[in-house]
């Protein structure tokens, strides 16, 4: 058995210190954006040797891996916690979001929102000619909303909504290379919610020179900083429409996970990660199922989760979120 404590011992000083290249380094280098995204994967294995490690008597491994057994725990804890408990609310509005890696995922799309789809949908990579393909299809989808694409023609976002959209207002002060986004209202009943479809910065992952030249955002950690400006603005623009009296929803793709810095400055200005506060499984989105990370989200102010769930991706690289939300009260 020593070469099992050696091999533990091993991983917890490993992913002790892999922990510690995320918190120091951020996002703003292409190892430590790349250990926060796939940190679930790295740090759930924590769960099990820790146990271990305790019926062994084998102290040294055991505080090895209690740091990252600790990260592992804040990380997937909930959703254990979540099934153990469920909600039982009734739910009074569903919303989705969905990157269709530029319309390869039709597939999941038709199958998203056939049969009683969600009230409201937010999708990211909807060229021009996807709209005009589509603006026949899905009845039950009256009300959309474009904006418009920023030198990709694969790169528009959209809303379609059940519900009239009674205005729509482009967002501003974003960064440099950030992708246009609108504040799309829609009115629930006499309800009014704000709906922003996103899509943060792509980062440019192990590029040459030329590569980054060609994105928007520039390489790794200027991406990386383009990502925290729009989640600094994102937030600070939800904050003032809950102030206004509207709902807000802010729901795409972040290209990002729960270590890297985007979402947590989403949460800590207030919006509430719907999967995080009632989901039942990792949701790892990004990828084919299992994915490796959880970067499409839907998050709220003045709406309360009740329930998420992933569907199928139908050829995107991306997975479907759908929340079901309730009125507060």
């Amino acid at each position: 058995m020593r070469w099992l404590r050696t091999l533990a011992t091993a991983y917890g000083v490993l992913a002790t210190l892999a922990l510690l290249v995320v918190l120091v380094l951020s996002d703003g280098h292409v190892v430590s954006y790349v250990l926060g995204l796939f940190a679930t994967w790295w740090l759930a294995p924590a769960l099990l040797v820790v146990p271990l490690a305790a019926a062994a008597s084998s102290w040294r491994t055991l505080a090895a891996v209690l740091a990252p057994a600790v990260a592992a725990g804040s990380l997937l804890g909930p959703y254990a916690l979540h099934r153990a408990t469920p909600s039982g609310r009734t739910p009074d509005l569903q919303v989705a979001t969905f990157n269709t890696s530029q319309w390869r995922g039709a597939a999941g799309v038709t199958s998203l929102l056939r049969d009683g789809g969600p009230d409201v949908v937010a999708l990211q990579e909807v060229a021009p000619s996807q709209q005009r393909r589509y603006a026949e299809q899905f009845a039950d989808y009256p009300h959309r909303s474009y904006t418009p694409t920023s030198g990709s023609a694969n790169d528009g976002d959209a809303v379609w909504s059940k519900y009239p959209i009674v205005s729509v207002q482009a967002v501003t002060g974003m960064p440099d290379g950030a992708r246009p986004a609108d504040v799309v209202t829609v009115d629930v009943e006499g309800r009014r919610i704000a709906v922003l479809s996103v899509h943060l910065a792509s980062p440019c992952l192990f590029c040459s020179p030329a590569e980054a030249a060609g994105n928007p955002a520039g390489d790794t950690g200027e991406a990386a900083r383009v990502r925290v400006a729009e989640a600094r603005r994102l937030a600070e623009l939800a904050s003032q429409l809950r102030a206004a009296g509207d709902a807000v929803v802010v729901a795409g793709d972040l290209n990002s996970a729960e270590l890297n810095e985007p979402l947590a400055e989403l949460r800590a200005h207030g919006l509430v990660d719907a999967h995080r506060a009632v989901g039942t499984q990792p949701g790892l989105t990004r990828g084919s199922s299992p994915g490796f990370a959880r970067v499409d989200v839907v998050l709220v102010a003045g709406l309360e989760p009740v329930a998420t769930s992933e569907r199928g991706p139908g050829g995107s690289s991306h997975s479907p979120v759908v929340a079901d939300l309730a009125w507060p009260g």
